[in-house]
């Protein structure tokens, strides 16, 4: 594919073909030049974007269930543009993860990782100081609790002990 006008109407058309139920137009999403399907009822199909209409093809294709040849590119545009986790990409093309990962790394694409962004001095203050678990810091910054581990691992904090605090007795001048 050149990318001449012609070329790409044509390309419009077939898509405008395959998929009756889609509208197609080219926006630029962020300065990107990008193929955009949108399903004509919005409760039918949710809006898919790719950087071509070959790409854009195949997922749609994917999504709708029907064999396509699977191209890295296609696996990158889902995984980096639509914001699919890899789980998600193996899914909806039909292989497993690890397939998902090895087109990524193909396409020279780096894997997102939960928690990459997080700011581990909030964190390990969470624990320490408010007195947060485990687990309640790992649903406050989006993280598994192995992660929240490892973080107050390498600050040095010491772990509490695992389960519920202990009760305090009441003192005898406090029971009648």
């Amino acid at each position: 594919m050149t990318g001449e006008p012609g070329e790409l109407a044509a390309q419009l058309a077939v898509l405008r073909d395959t998929f009756p139920g889609y509208r197609f137009r080219r926006r630029d999403f962020r300065g990107v030049p990008c193929y955009v399907a949108e399903a004509r009822c919005a409760a039918d199909a949710p809006l898919a974007a790719a950087r071509s209409p070959e790409i854009l093809a195949d997922m749609l294709a994917a999504a709708a269930g029907r064999p396509v040849r699977l191209r890295s590119a296609a696996v990158a545009a889902a995984y980096r543009d639509r914001l699919m986790t890899v789980k998600q990409c193996a899914a909806m093309f039909g292989v497993s993860r690890t397939t998902i990962m090895k087109f990524l790394a193909a396409e020279g694409v780096a894997l997102r990782r939960p928690g990459d962004d997080v700011d581990e001095q909030a964190m390990v203050t969470a624990y320490r100081d408010e007195r947060l678990s485990l687990h309640g810091c790992a649903a406050r910054f989006g993280i598994s609790q192995r992660r929240v581990a490892a973080v107050l691992g390498r600050h040095g904090v010491p772990r509490r002990p695992v389960g519920r605090p202990p009760r305090r007795l009441p003192h005898a001048s406090e029971v009648r």
